[in-house]
């Protein structure tokens, strides 16, 4: 419980100091435990009003073979991420459209004095993209868009991957203060990410000299998803398998993107 709770300080420190690409407002829920479905757990503050969004037409991915734990995760369903709120607005920003919305988003990424690459892909089965784009310090982060609202998964993610069309995607994070590897598996519900399961690494007790060898490097010997301990990182891989077919995904950032230039072309395009 220790590690976690420093993964989230940490995660909340590096959210609160970016500015722009929405990150200043996207607040981490941190990760959820799977097993307990109680409604106790803190969601982001933008969903404290529920909205009505029976006009959102949402698609159901044909031809996607997801296994019963991804499907069980899938169904309890707590959101994580936020809704983008544009520099300068005081609440969350709705739009007409998810060019609209995607061209905000970007605009505010490219006047923070970072450099930036974009991608657009599609991880469900509708005809709107996902925004894949590189933010603070090479850090990754991705969008969807539902109704009227830009809905944003970030933490300290060093790369996202996904496979097409099926609503599966798997972030990698290294808090590298805390000696620990975090993958989360994701996936869009009702027009809002939802974890589909949680996993980390690290050595048992990061603070015993033991835990490192001669060269510095971490020696993982815990692993953990979901909230159920493992005894491998074989076990471990198996057990993410249930949730992500890891041989199969393609890299959310591909060549490394796209320049804000290219992006918006390609958005302009697609009106």
């Amino acid at each position: 419980m220790k590690k976690r709770i420093l993964s989230l300080v940490l995660i909340f420190t590096i959210s609160s100091v970016c500015s722009g690409c929405g990150l200043e407002q996207a607040r981490d829920n941190g990760p959820k435990s799977l097993t307990d479905s109680s409604k106790d757990v803190k969601e982001v503050a933008v969903d404290e009003e529920e909205e009505n969004y029976d006009d959102v037409k949402i698609e159901v991915v044909e031809n996607a073979s997801h296994s019963d734990e991804y499907n069980e995760a899938f169904e309890i369903g707590d959101r994580i991420g936020a809704s983008y709120m544009r520099q300068g607005d005081a609440e969350v920003t709705e739009f007409e459209s998810w060019q609209e919305g995607y061209k905000a988003l970007i605009e505010d990424c490219n006047n923070d004095g970072y450099e930036h690459s974009y991608a657009l892909i599609y991880v469900d089965g509708d005809d709107i993209p996902e925004l894949v784009y590189k933010t603070y310090d090479d850090q990754v982060a991705i969008a969807t868009f539902t109704g009227s609202t830009v809905n944003i998964f970030s933490s300290q993610l060093q790369d996202i991957q996904y496979i097409k069309g099926t609503n599966n995607v798997i972030a990698h994070e290294n808090i590298v203060a805390d000696s620990t590897l975090n993958d989360y598996v994701v996936a869009i519900k009702d027009g809002f990410w939802v974890q589909i399961a949680y996993g980390t690494s690290r050595p048992m007790d990061i603070w015993a000299e033991d835990s490192f060898d001669e060269n510095g490097n971490p020696i993982i010997s815990y692993w953990e998803i979901n909230g159920e301990e493992l005894s491998s990182q074989a076990e471990y891989d198996e057990m993410l398998l249930k949730y992500i077919d890891t041989n199969s995904v393609t890299p959310g950032l591909e060549n490394g993107g796209e320049s804000y230039e290219a992006i918006l072309a390609k958005i302009d395009s697609m009106k």
